[in-house]
């Protein structure tokens, strides 16, 4: 019941954030909540620590969508399964845009004290990067990728990627996913040379 309780709060406080943005305190998330701002500081300390297990929920969410993608894909060939697995961070990036463009802001506000909430953010690129590793396997067997690059491809993929959404992020302009699925998928399989 408690984690159930705990989960409620982090929704409700994503949706105040959407609605308010920084000014969103945590009166106002009680408040959606239905709880009392003393029952909701019993589950957080204080905003910053909301946002990270905010930050931290979401996280989990995503790898579970990944694996999710990846094993439904388990029959399909690289490229399709790639075109997923790319498709699947850009979307829910997508849905939980306005969060992690607060979360970004926050986090160039607050310089102080960031090495243990680096250190939680690359942990899970890595994670991502371990699944993306995985995947590559298939590529090279699959002939779509060159073998003596493969310890390079996660991160350079993830760099990509990382690179676009944080460029929507910062302009607060989101742009579907299908829009940016093709030249992700074409600069990184294909190279940026002229065909």
């Amino acid at each position: 019941m408690k984690e159930e309780a705990r989960a409620a709060i982090l929704d409700a406080a994503e949706q105040v954030l959407d609605e308010k943005g920084q000014a969103a305190r945590m009166d106002d998330i009680a408040a959606r909540v239905g709880v009392s701002v003393g029952t909701l500081y019993n589950y957080f300390e204080d905003r910053q620590q909301l946002l990270a297990a905010l930050r931290e929920m979401r996280g989990r969410e995503l790898l579970a969508l990944l694996d999710a993608e990846l094993e439904r894909g388990l029959q399909s060939p690289y490229r399709a399964r790639l075109h997923g697995f790319l498709r699947c961070i850009l979307e829910y990036s997508q849905t939980h845009f306005r969060l992690f463009s607060l979360l970004l802001e926050d986090s160039v506000r607050r310089d102080a004290s960031r090495e243990e909430e680096l250190d939680r953010h690359l942990t899970r690129w890595r994670e991502v990067a371990l699944r993306l590793e995985h995947l590559g396997e298939q590529g090279i067997q699959e002939g779509a990728l060159r073998p003596e690059d493969a310890p390079h491809y996660p991160a350079l993929l993830l760099d990509m990627l990382h690179g676009l959404v944080v460029r929507q992020l910062l302009a607060k302009q989101p742009v579907p996913a299908d829009e940016l699925l093709a030249p992700l998928l074409r600069c990184f399989l294909e190279g940026a040379a002229p065909r």
